[in-house]
């Protein structure tokens, strides 16, 4: 449907921010939940619509997801306020038939200001309407296409056997995520040129689930802006969110450069901290995963670089890591809350403290160890010294990486099961020098490694795919750490001093 007003577009912005906080607030967090739904409070829309380069001429605008239309408002208010030499054709998609009236409200006021000829708002599920318009074969229909898109997009997982994933596998797109799937599907409608500037979670930057999204990404866009925020709680403050999220600006078609890197509490009333690096340090040259590594401060990017001078990869240590192969509710049959005779120790995050296994647990939720039967046979590991990572870690953990040592006689077995929600080290499938696990788990435990890691992983999780991407020192330094290490302390100033003792490259964090 086509929207027309004659409504006074002063104070669009605030208008549509009254909308928000109003829709907001009747709504319970488990609904919005249920549809990844967290509406744009007016200073991150005003933050979004201020990353566009300024255009010109006749501009279609598509809003994905539009909710009450904050960030349509906020584009078009920053347009009007700076004079852009252009005229605005708006679009919004939005699905929840509770949110059209107030975004028709807002539509009305955005067609009726200066520099906005039409807006039209789509009743539709965006994914549904975009695959339409993208479809493929003899009798596929010309898409619409955009010079501008901006969106905050809907946070949830796709299921392998959901519809959307089928609809975008339909036309070649891989996401496991409702935001990836927008923001692709966005790109795909941009014209050539075209501008997008969208908010999300970080997680994308790293991990083997968004490996596709990001290669599309990369692929087809120039990546001009990343910009960050200091507290993952401040952005989106009244609605619970505790994401760490990033804002992306990308030009379709264009040729990469130097990128800018930005960054701000997210609360709207602070100053922006900017720095330019070149895109080689964001995304480093031959990397396969093409990891997206956010570095906000100098020194956050000295950590990046002293860490980046390390040229040993696991392979060159004699090492590899690996998830752990019980998934518990496929081996549910053959789980015991405690250790008897005819199985061996089951190992899960719970049993990872302070540096060291500590098995079994009694009386805990979680298994103590697996039947040792035939069809357990090959979840297990040969006893040895391996060093284990949880993928999870809890609030109270102030590292990302949390590394122990299991020693080849902590568990006096001769085999071992080390659940799926834990990361293993190990060689060959078998167990590492005892030297080489404990300086591999001093490193892994270092705040240099956690502060490094945090600026391409955005969530709490660990896999073994970021683990892989680390380089790590040489075989010799690991030796002569973890020799130093297993008769050292633990706590975190003594690891640091430790390994900037016996890795120079480090030394100064």
């Amino acid at each position: 449907m086509t929207i027309h007003s004659t409504t006074s577009a002063l104070g669009l912005a605030s208008r549509t921010e009254e909308r928000r906080v109003r829709e907001s607030a009747d709504r319970e967090a488990a609904q919005r939940g249920q549809l990844g739904q967290f509406f744009t409070p007016a200073p991150v829309a005003a933050l979004l619509a201020g990353m566009f380069d300024v255009p010109t001429g006749w501009l279609r605008l598509l809003d994905p997801g539009a909710g009450v239309g904050s960030l349509t408002a906020a584009l078009v208010e920053r347009a009007c306020n700076e004079d852009w030499p252009v005229t605005l054709e708006l679009t919004a998609v939005e699905v929840d038939e509770d949110l059209l009236p107030p975004l028709k409200e807002t539509l009305h006021e955005c067609e009726d200001a200066p520099l906005t000829t039409a807006a039209t708002l789509r009743s539709s599920d965006f994914i549904g309407w975009a695959c339409d318009q993208l479809g493929v074969g003899l009798f596929a229909a010309d898409p619409e296409r955009f010079d501008l898109a901006i969106l905050n997009p809907p946070y949830r997982k796709l299921n392998t056997a959901s519809n959307e994933r089928r609809m975008l596998s339909n036309i070649g797109i891989e996401a496991t995520n409702l935001y990836a799937a927008f923001v692709a599907l966005s790109l795909r409608l941009l014209q050539p040129g075209g501008q997008l500037v969208a908010i999300t979670p970080r997680s994308f930057c790293n991990g083997p689930y968004f490996k596709a999204f990001r290669s599309e990404l990369l692929a087809t866009a120039a990546l001009r802006r990343i910009h960050v925020f200091d507290s993952r709680d401040k952005a989106f403050r009244d609605t619970d969110v505790l994401q760490e999220n990033v804002i992306i600006h990308v030009v379709k078609g264009a040729e990469q450069g130097p990128v800018v890197i930005a960054s701000s509490s997210g609360r709207g009333d602070d100053t922006r901290r900017e720095r330019v690096v070149p895109f080689e340090r964001v995304v480093h040259p031959g990397d396969p995963n093409a990891f997206i590594h956010v570095v906000s401060e100098e020194a956050h990017a000295d950590v990046a670089r002293r860490v980046g001078s390390l040229r040993a990869e696991l392979s060159a240590i004699n090492a590899s890591v690996s998830t752990g192969r019980v998934v518990d509710f496929r081996a549910r049959d053959h789980l015991r809350m405690e250790p008897e005779p005819g199985t061996v120790p089951l190992l899960y995050p719970t049993h990872l403290r302070h540096g060291r296994v500590r098995w079994p647990v009694p009386g805990g939720k979680k298994a103590n160890a697996l039947a040792d039967v035939d069809e357990t046979q090959k979840l297990l590991l040969p006893a040895g010294n391996y060093v284990l990572v949880k993928r999870f870690s809890s609030k109270e953990e102030r590292r990302r990486i949390v590394a122990s040592v299991l020693e080849q006689g902590d568990l006096d077995t001769a085999q071992v099961a080390i659940e799926n929600h834990v990361n293993v080290f190990h060689h060959r499938n078998a167990g590492l020098p005892l030297e080489l696990a404990w300086g591999l788990a001093t490193y892994l435990n270092s705040t240099i490694v956690d502060v490094f890691f945090r600026q391409f992983n955005g969530h709490t999780q660990v896999n073994a795919t970021d683990l892989r991407s680390l380089r790590y020192p040489s075989a010799e330094q690991l030796l002569a750490l973890g020799t130093a290490a297993r008769g050292a302390e633990h706590e975190q100033v003594a690891i640091d001093a430790l390994v900037g003792s016996v890795v120079p490259e480090l030394t100064g964090i």
